[in-house]
């Protein structure tokens, strides 16, 4: 009897418990593909979103579209507003758009310079609290204002965040996103930096318009290049990309890239490039007699992709000497940016003092942990490189050396 009682409830709740009461519709919603925020001259915060327009996401010819020529330029829909906060102008933005905003599908989050030398913190905090934002959103910077780089029509996709992302997958610079840039702030022992994005020149004029280069049809493009450099949530400068290439050493993320080097008259003149095959960074605190000192070690494998230099490097001293000639040039970048940021930055971008927290615990906690951002700048720094490259192409000669023995 009771069975069937409990049965007879089950089935009386049943169409209750099937309702979709909490259901949002696609069509209700905004999808935003990236974010920009900037600082006002009046001191306001101006939000503006990357908005995707659905019917116009369809395969080339279809959906609006006429041609190659037209894509990108209706995918997305860029809206700003201004406002005290940027819940101030979210708000607002909300009030004239027909559709939710919705963020769960916006991958960049960029922040012009002005904003981000008054500190970060609102955007973060906004961010963090909303909870359709990802945290793994890539986090850029940019030289002026970050509406600029919205506005961006990308010529090889339809939406500019999807450029945007790639830009900053391809491991150029620093990636960072959200969840990494909030980990660096709140962490003691490092300071924050991030990708730094402007739109640049790609030299390619665009036929369609005239046949002679010049600069009002020359073609742009979106590019990271370089990083910015914070201490706490405020940005205190730039470095450039061959600058940020050191950076990579010395946060351990150097995956690969191309080292050119230039060789001495005497020793064949010309340029020789390697692509750099694997990588690894070592960074070990020492501490002897009370003084704190870092010892960073580089190691990578390089493969020899370019000879245009007089130098036979089937010979294993030619090699040798290329090898040293690359540790130097290593040596020297990573000392570059070293003294950028000890010296110009004073901030620890590299993440010594959570090396320091690891091998010496209680000295970090008794001595220096309070007082990092006046060690930072005075420690030193040993530089120890290891480059080797193990291969040679399908050549060994250079080229220009057979062409001379071919005339003979």
């Amino acid at each position: 009897m009771k069975t069937r009682i409990l049965l007879g409830l089950i089935l009386l709740t049943m169409p209750i418990l099937s309702g979709c009461w909490s259901r949002i519709e696609v069509n209700d919603l905004a999808f935003v593909t990236a974010a920009g925020i900037d600082k006002m001259e009046d001191g306001k915060i101006r939000l503006a979103l990357q908005v995707a327009i659905p019917r116009m996401l369809g395969a080339a010819g279809q959906g609006g579209f006429g041609g190659e020529k037209d894509i990108g330029t209706k995918a997305v829909w860029i809206v700003s507003e201004k406002g005290e906060t940027i819940l101030d102008a979210y708000r607002r933005l909300q009030e004239k758009l027909p559709r939710r905003i919705f963020f769960s599908h916006s991958g960049i989050i960029i922040i012009g310079d002005q904003m981000a030398r008054g500190g970060v913190s609102p955007i973060l905090d906004f961010f963090i609290r909303q909870r359709e934002a990802r945290m793994r959103s890539y986090i850029i910077f940019t030289k002026g204002e970050s509406l600029n780089i919205l506005k961006f029509i990308p010529k090889l996709e339809k939406i500019p965040a999807e450029i945007m992302r790639e830009q900053v997958k391809q491991h150029i610079g620093v990636r960072i996103n959200l969840k990494d840039f909030v980990h660096m702030l709140v962490t003691e022992g490092v300071e924050p930096v991030a990708a730094e994005m402007e739109l640049a020149s790609s030299n390619l004029a665009n036929e369609e318009d005239s046949k002679a280069p010049s600069p009002s049809n020359l073609e742009t493009n979106l590019s990271v290049k370089g990083s910015a450099i914070f201490k706490k949530d405020r940005l205190v400068g730039w470095m450039n990309d061959l600058e940020t290439r050191g950076v990579l050493w010395l946060r351990k993320e150097m995956k690969t890239g191309v080292v050119t080097v230039n060789i001495p008259k005497e020793k064949g003149n010309g340029k020789i490039s390697v692509l750099i095959l694997k990588a690894k960074t070592q960074i070990t605190p020492i501490l002897r007699n009370g003084e704190l000192n870092m010892e960073v070690k580089v190691r990578a494998e390089n493969e020899l992709y370019e000879n245009n230099s007089k130098l036979d490097v089937s010979d294993p001293k030619v090699i040798q000497f290329v090898e040293n000639e690359l540790e130097e040039d290593l040596k020297q970048r990573i000392q570059i940016v070293l003294d950028m940021a000890q010296k110009k930055f004073e901030s620890d971008i590299f993440g010594f003092g959570i090396e320091v927290e690891r091998r010496y615990p209680k000295e970090w906690k008794n001595k220096y942990k309070e007082h990092w951002e006046e060690e930072f700048p005075k420690l030193k720094v040993n530089i120890i490189a290891n480059m080797t490259v193990n291969r040679t192409g399908l050549t060994n000669k250079p080229l220009i050396l057979k062409v001379k023995e071919s005339e003979k």
